[in-house]
């Protein structure tokens, strides 16, 4: 089965996925082909068309497709959303010194659970699972994107973020 993951940037995908021990297809190797080009902050616009056409799914099998819009590849198996308190999230993306403007998109983002609700849009709710990496140290979270992927796990609680708005104003 071919796998999703996903999360806004700092949740842990890529720290996380060259470790599950399948194939694995990293989105960013694919920017350039998959864009038209970058805005004026230096972001890659990607063009989601461009995206399935570019990364065929269907000639992969048992691969993880990591990357923060890996959710809207056609024909994949099940999505898992990684998932940060957006607090933490915050002292992530700092730290990589992402600017006050991307920090807060992010955090917005990640607080109004934009990710898993496009991926449930595309695959629906039964083959969406989250993760929370905010407080799991890597070999904590391999274990448990492993037991998804085995199938140990079937559904999940959803994770919500949403009052951490509130701190912010």
């Amino acid at each position: 089965m071919n796998i999703a993951l996903t999360g806004t940037p700092g949740t842990g995908k890529t720290s996380l996925s060259s470790k599950l021990g399948r194939n694995l297809v990293t989105i960013n190797d694919y920017y350039s082909d998959i864009s038209n080009g970058k805005d004026e902050e230096g972001n890659w616009l990607i063009d989601l068309d461009k995206l399935n056409e570019v990364i065929n799914v269907k000639i992969h099998s048992n691969t993880i497709f990591e990357g923060h819009v890996s959710h809207f590849l056609k024909d994949i198996g099940k999505t898992i959303v990684l998932r940060c308190n957006p607090k933490v999230l915050r002292e992530r993306l700092d730290s990589r010194e992402y600017t006050e403007e991307k920090i807060r998109e992010n955090m917005e983002a990640e607080a109004l659970n934009i990710i898993t609700e496009e991926a449930i849009e595309s695959y629906g709710e039964k083959n969406v699972f989250e993760l929370d990496t905010t407080n799991m140290s890597i070999d904590d979270s391999v274990t448990k994107l492993k037991d998804i992927l085995n199938g140990n796990i079937k559904s999940n609680k959803r994770i919500d973020y949403s009052e951490t708005i509130m701190d912010w104003y």
